[in-house]
């Protein structure tokens, strides 16, 4: 039901911060921001290893400033594809996560929707609807 998609990376600066991927043989896609979401987000990918995707924070209302403050850059989510978001938030509920936000739209995502789940014991999970 959930097929891995991504690692999101909380970060200050994307571009300093994109600036190691680079090196180390990734592409990066353009930055947008996502106002809805409160971050600056671009995709990194490199074949054969995970996306990934750097989100800095937009305004005092991002979500990723709380990781910053607490230990820095550093992993901030997981997220999996799915094909029915609802159905996957009833599932993941059924497992005790919370639901933070979403469903909502994410222009990084080409509109696609995204929610954000988190349970204690797993962390921050990301959901995005795949295209049908």
């Amino acid at each position: 039901m959930l097929t891995f998609d991504h690692i999101g990376i909380a970060c200050r600066d994307i571009e300093k911060t994109k600036l190691f991927y680079l090196s180390m043989g990734y592409e990066t896609s353009a930055t947008v921001e996502d106002v809805l979401q409160h971050v600056r987000i671009c995709f990194l990918n490199k074949e054969g290893e995970p996306c990934l995707e750097l989100l800095e924070p937009l305004d005092e209302q991002s979500p990723v400033l709380r990781t910053l403050s607490a230990v820095g850059v550093s992993p901030y989510h997981i997220c999996y594809k799915v094909q029915d978001i609802e159905a996957a938030i009833a599932m993941l509920r059924g497992k005790r996560f919370l639901l933070v936000s979403g469903p909502v739209p994410a222009c990084a995502m080409q509109d696609r929707r995204v929610a954000f789940l988190f349970q204690k014991n797993t962390g921050l999970i990301e959901l995005v609807e795949t295209l049908s």
